[in-house]
């Protein structure tokens, strides 16, 4: 399927300073001027819709290359890889697809399709409740309005300061102290969501397995007799520690081990 105070401002200043990293990430839609990407993504479209599965992952690929990220470009992305049986690149594309739009019914049906062929069945740990709720309010919202929160926060806490800094009449001073305590509040609650939406802050890492099958080691060496167990092509496992070689890496149902670094790619 395919779809088309002074102090107070340092700190608006220091937060909005923090966040330049992350709009660059997910965020970033500008491309060369020369790359036509809703030209590109149509003619996938029609290749996916002629069957030219391999034509279609080609032009999606050369808008996500030139920079362009979007839902329905991993969606399409990952229908794909799909009809030409590459599990692992269509579940990195959905996961992919889902952390910039959590809630997206449609790429997590056909998420789960493309798990439930995996070679490894792998039962997550249950989660304490704190943690799904913290989980359930970072992905509350798309990423887009996520964004688009900070963004109009900021501005009225900017502007709260300034009417605070330049104003000579009493009413006016106390409404900008308001837009500012209101302006400062929500930057401060949807940024720090922002930050953790992306990793910056309290987030975790995650990869998706993109060899066919691959031995877990007890520690970074490839010798035999360390193997604990071995996981495959599309399973999703989180990054911890790391060398020039090797990542350990945590298995959702808590298992632990070491693969060589470079088996996996980063969603």
């Amino acid at each position: 399927m395919i779809r088309a105070s002074a102090r107070t401002g340092l700190v608006l200043l220091a937060t909005a300073l923090a966040l330049v990293p992350v709009l660059g990430t997910k965020a970033q839609v500008e491309l060369p001027v020369e790359i036509d990407p809703q030209a590109l993504i149509q003619n996938g479209n029609q290749l996916y819709q002629d069957g030219d599965f391999q034509g279609a992952i080609a032009a999606y690929e050369e808008v996500r290359e030139a920079g362009y990220e979007g839902v329905d470009l991993y969606y399409n992305l990952g229908n794909a890889y799909f009809k030409t049986g590459n599990l692992g690149r269509s579940i990195l594309s959905f996961e992919r697809a889902l952390s910039i739009r959590p809630g997206d019914p449609d790429t997590r049906a056909n998420l789960e399709l493309a798990r439930s062929l995996t070679a490894d069945e792998i039962e997550p740990l249950p989660r304490f409740w704190v943690l799904s709720v913290i989980s359930w309010w970072v992905n509350l919202l798309p990423l887009g309005a996520l964004l688009l929160t900070v963004i109009l926060a900021y501005l009225l806490g900017a502007g709260g300061l300034s009417v605070r800094i330049l104003s000579r009449q009493p009413g006016s001073t106390r409404i900008g102290t308001w837009l500012l305590l209101a302006g400062s509040a929500v930057f401060l609650l949807f940024g720090s969501t922002l930050l953790a939406r992306e990793g910056v802050i309290g987030g975790s890492e995650w990869g998706i397995i993109m060899v066919e099958e691959v031995p877990v080691q007890s520690a970074p060496s490839d010798e035999d007799n360390l193997t604990l167990f071995r996981v495959h092509e599309g399973t999703k496992v989180r990054l911890d520690q790391r060398t020039e070689e090797w990542t350990e890496i945590v298995l959702e149902d808590g298992k632990v081990g070491w693969v060589p670094t470079g088996i996996f790619e980063i969603i």
